[in-house]
């Protein structure tokens, strides 16, 4: 198989992973309030992190996101392979309206759209 088409479906499954870990994480953290900064308040709301199945199983996605980039970045040179991860940028920004309900501004909508064309632009010097 061509090592080029395994390291880009490698970097698209990571980016995935990478926004549904993150998605789901701050889900979480949004039911259990902000990470206290005081040592004492800190414990206690770790407990509370580590008692919640939701947040391991994003902490496994966040795993699973290093572990398929490692993958693809061994098979693609970095300066074709980074520019992708930035997709996921777009990608959580979407997500997080979607599914966070969180608000939505033009100026963010515009500088993922730019961010879609750089990746888009970057790829498209990469052929050949």
């Amino acid at each position: 198989m061509d090592t080029k088409f395994v390291g880009m479906a490698l970097i698209a499954v990571a980016v995935l992973s990478l926004t549904a870990a993150q998605i789901l994480i701050k889900s979480r953290l949004g039911l259990l309030g902000a990470i206290p900064l005081s040592p004492r308040e800190l414990l206690a709301y770790g407990l509370q992190l580590a008692a919640d199945w939701a947040i391991w199983i994003g902490i496994g996605g966040l795993l699973v996101a290093s572990l398929l980039w490692y993958a693809a970045i061994s098979r693609l040179p970095l300066s074709v392979a980074y520019p992708f991860a930035a997709l996921s940028y777009p990608l959580i920004f979407f997500g997080s309206l979607v599914l966070l309900r969180e608000t939505f501004s033009w100026q963010a909508l515009g500088g993922n759209v730019m961010i879609v064309l750089g990746v888009l632009l970057i790829a498209s010097s990469t052929q050949g």
